[in-house]
């Protein structure tokens, strides 16, 4: 029923914003999205975006625009389309993944470029489902951008954003704690105080392993090593043994894509991976 494939098409983007395996998530989207279409046009066009996300990730292209035979070709033509029709969810979600879609492909300038679309939606300011990850995302480039151009500005959104998790974190803490530590991981890098810093990382690298989210984990190894990177007393082997871990974590996440991109950045093909990217077969589990 129609009601069901709505229910469905909810929990598929929770789990994909959780962490939940991309090839799973990507089966099932290309499984529904026939029903989704015949029973709301609505529920199917939330779906293609959550399709697109995942594709970028996996570097996979399923086509998933063919479903509107031609009348929707892109996602500048959902936009447009739920302009036309007043489906304020639907702009809203469309250039959350553009932004979701550039923080992970690294594209930070692009990801400013949407926040700052998304919060002159007026449907932005209602609390929602990505609400969270909006936050928790834009507070981590916040921080990125304070380091690169010293902006006062940047650093506010960053403890904003750090306000905001804490407060919703009282509510469902293991839903919000890795997001937190990390977060505040990234405001001491920005100070610096290393030592805390580098207790966040680990702290939010723990609490997402517990909790499961293998995505926020991979993150929150890339983000340690790039701040290791930058400070003089630790050894370059350490950043690159974070890399490592998060390329590892890309990859059992399923998104090859994000981790290729890693792999060539840190030109990681010192570890047991091939030149493809791949772990051999004697590469050590994530430590």
């Amino acid at each position: 029923s129609r009601s069901e494939l709505v229910a469905l098409g909810l929990s598929l983007r929770y789990a994909l914003l959780e962490g939940e395996n991309l090839s799973l998530i990507s089966r099932s989207l290309k499984e529904n999205l026939k029903k989704m279409m015949k029973y709301s046009t609505v529920c199917a066009k939330l779906a293609v975006l959550d399709l697109i996300i995942v594709d970028e990730l996996r570097g996979a292209e399923s086509e998933p625009f063919a479903i509107f035979q031609g009348q929707l070709t892109n996602d500048s033509d959902l936009i447009n389309d739920a302009i036309a029709s007043s489906n304020a969810n639907n702009v809203e979600c469309a250039h959350f993944r553009r932004f979701y879609s550039a923080f992970w492909r690294a594209d930070y300038i692009q990801a400013e470029a949407s926040s700052q679309v998304l919060l002159s939606l007026p449907s932005s300011k209602r609390p929602k489902l990505i609400s969270i990850y909006f936050y928790f995302f834009r507070g981590l480039l916040a921080f990125r951008r304070y380091r690169e151009n010293n902006s006062e500005e940047q650093l506010r959104i960053g403890i904003e954003a750090i306000c905001k998790l804490e407060f919703w974190f009282q509510y469902a803490p293991s839903n919000f704690e890795n997001k937190l530590f990390l977060l505040n991981a990234e405001q001491y890098a920005s100070l610096p105080n290393i030592y805390e810093a580098k207790t966040q990382y680990e702290a939010s690298i723990n609490s997402a392993r517990d909790n499961g989210r293998l995505h926020e984990q991979g993150l929150a190894f890339e983000l340690m090593g790039n701040f290791l990177s930058s400070v003089t007393s630790y050894e370059p082997s350490e950043a690159m043994k974070c890399w490592k871990n998060a390329y590892l974590c890309y990859l059992q996440w399923g998104a090859k894509e994000k981790a290729a991109c890693l792999f060539k950045e840190h030109n990681l093909n010192v570890f047991d991976v091939d030149s493809c990217g791949n772990p051999l077969k004697h590469s050590r589990d994530v430590s």
